[in-house]
């Protein structure tokens, strides 16, 4: 009889432990997922996890300043920085004519995943990484990459004869790819080679400070701009950061999107210099001479 008891005891505890282990599963966080090349990606959060992370959706300006799993993106539909997680896993969960697209993040972040529409934009051609058209897109087998985004096929850095002419195998926050080049080749007149972050370099006409060419001073940083409906133009200009928890902008600057720029008027937008004018980019901000795109 007492054998009975002790296995109809120990059933009894058991039992529920499965059980136990199921809701454990379910409110334990969701953590990157490891892929090839050793990138983090960012899982799809349900409804009550977004819910959860108080930076969700909150603008940012690195990943950093994003809660895990969550990446700091640029979403060039809407023109803003914010904090998120992937919103797709698979290309069936996208429209037609769409697929779902690794995307990497500002600072070291995970890579998320985005339905982005099949482009047109060939390879070597500037990009959008979450474009809102087919015209800002590459086209099927290319990636959008790099720094400023480029159309570009992957590549194998052991391989030489996986990238065209003119292009250079560069490992990439997304993944390795054939990015253009202009070191060993030079540039028109009235140009100059453009070097990127992460490899790569681009003959450019350019406004503003050339800080690759002149150092900025250590307290700067040399910030270059492009957008991809001007391939032919660069924006330079030696920046500090600026935002909560760093110091405030130099008497006639403003602090603008993490960055301090040159504080202006529209009545006297001439002073912004040429290639630049006065301009807020959104609500809220204030008016700071921007790059003329």
């Amino acid at each position: 009889m007492r054998w009975h008891a002790v296995l109809g005891g120990l059933a009894g505890l058991l039992l529920p432990l499965p059980l136990i282990f199921l809701l454990s599963a379910l409110v334990q966080p969701k953590q990157p997922e490891t892929h090839h090349e050793g990138k983090r990606s960012s899982p799809v959060l349900d409804t009550e996890e977004r819910t959860r992370r108080e930076t969700y959706r909150r603008e940012c300006g690195t990943s950093q300043e994003c809660e895990p799993p969550l990446g700091c993106v640029f979403d060039a539909r809407i023109s803003a920085w914010y904090c998120t997680d992937s919103q797709c896993a698979t290309d069936a969960e996208c429209l037609e004519d769409q697929r779902c697209q690794r995307i990497a993040t500002e600072g070291d972040g995970p890579l998320v995943r985005f339905c982005v529409p099949v482009g047109r934009r060939k390879e070597g051609e500037r990009c959008y990484e979450l474009p809102g058209t087919k015209e800002a897109a590459c086209a099927a087998g290319l990636v959008c990459a790099g720094p400023g985004g480029w159309c570009a096929r992957p590549c194998r850095p052991d391989v030489s004869s996986t990238c065209p002419k003119g292009f250079l195998c560069t490992g990439t926050a997304l993944e390795p790819v054939c990015l253009p080049t202009c070191e060993e080749t030079g540039c028109p007149t009235g140009q100059q080679c453009v070097r990127h972050e992460e490899g790569g370099s681009a003959c450019a006409e350019v406004y503003g400070t050339p800080c690759q060419q002149t150092p900025c001073p250590e307290t700067q940083e040399c910030d270059v701009d492009q957008v991809p409906e001007q391939p032919g133009k660069v924006w330079m200009a030696c920046r500090e950061r600026c935002g909560e928890g760093l110091p405030a902008c130099s008497q006639g600057k403003v602090c603008d999107g993490w960055r301090c720029k040159p504080a202006c008027t529209p009545q006297e937008a001439t002073g912004c210099g040429e290639g630049y004018r006065c301009e807020k980019r959104r609500p809220g901000r204030p008016y700071a001479c921007q790059p003329d795109w």
